[in-house]
């Protein structure tokens, strides 16, 4: 759990309280080429990663601990890939972007790549 905080403070070097996480909406990157792809939306806070799983019609919950960490990336292990969302700063911007990238196991290779809109909201 002490992971999932630190990168939430990693992540947005402000005050942060415990009551805080994360909501990420994600577009593809091939929308800017003018594909249409409708954007994916997650929620990460100390507990877990939330997700909506379309084959149950339902939110789900990778806890904390299943997450792997690092210091400016986080990835969430499904079955067939893996969703891998990392904080890039250019050298001489000061601006964060969030990026994701899905990992395909069957194929072997990365298969979409995102950059995530990221807002602090509370949690319920």
């Amino acid at each position: 759990m002490f992971r999932i905080f630190l990168l939430i403070v990693l992540l947005f070097p402000n005050i942060s309280y415990a009551d805080q996480g994360l909501n990420l909406t994600c577009k593809n990157l091939l929308s800017a080429l003018g594909r249409q792809y409708e954007p994916l939306n997650f929620k990460l806070e100390v507990t877990g990663f939330h997700y909506f799983d379309k084959d149950h019609n339902e939110f789900r919950i990778i806890p904390s601990e299943e997450l792997v960490i690092g210091e400016d990336m986080f990835v969430a292990i499904f079955p067939e890939y893996e969703l891998g969302f990392q904080r890039i700063v250019y050298a001489g911007e000061t601006e964060q972007i969030i990026t994701m990238s899905k990992y395909d196991y069957n194929k072997n290779k990365f298969i979409a790549h995102y950059e995530c809109d990221v807002v602090r909201a509370f949690i319920d």
